[in-house]
């Protein structure tokens, strides 16, 4: 029922809804929710969780991780900023289905220049209606400066979380990806 609804929505807007300026149109999707049942979905799997480090100017590194590196590298996205609530009330959403990807991509930026979390994206596979990638865009105050990070989150198989120095108090920091793959 939810699919119907979800692609109904999405043609409205590409047949001529206008955006409300006051509020979304249609309910904002519990990207912290999703993300939750992401870490719970690898507690009921065996599968190897494998990170694969990159930094600028160096090789590669792998390492295999438990459970919890694995979340402890994803708290920082776990925000209540990006719950459906929050989203809701603090972000403007737009969508439209991509004939490159075959998704209807629902993306949610921030009213405020202070948010943490600046653009949410969501991708959604038309013919199911579930969700099948997450693509976050946060900024974090640390003791070596800001720090913009990125996840690219795929559905029941890991995600890659970019690291990448805004200004820092250390000099040149380089940019670092995690992938986390679930094998």
């Amino acid at each position: 029922m939810y699919k119907w609804v979800l692609i109904f929505a999405v043609m409205l807007e590409m047949f001529g809804c206008k955006e409300s300026a006051s509020k979304n149109e249609y309910p904002a999707i519990d990207v912290t929710g999703y993300l939750k049942g992401q870490l719970k979905f690898i507690d009921t799997v065996a599968y190897g969780l494998l990170k694969v480090t990159e930094k600028e100017g160096s090789e590669p590194d792998s390492v295999y991780l438990n459970k919890q590196q694995v979340k402890a590298l994803v708290e920082p996205f776990l925000s209540a900023e990006i719950s459906k609530a929050q989203l809701e009330k603090n972000y403007r959403e737009t969508s439209f289905a991509d004939a490159t990807t075959s998704f209807i991509t629902i993306t949610y930026v921030t009213k405020e220049n202070s948010s943490t979390f600046q653009q949410v994206d969501v991708y959604i596979e038309p013919q199911s209606g579930a969700i099948r990638q997450l693509y976050l865009t946060g900024f974090f105050d640390t003791p070596m400066g800001l720090i913009r990070k990125q996840l690219l989150w795929f559905h029941n198989k890991g995600g890659n979380i970019i690291s990448t120095p805004i200004n820092n108090s250390s000099g040149n920091l380089p940019s670092i990806t995690e992938r986390l793959i679930w094998l």
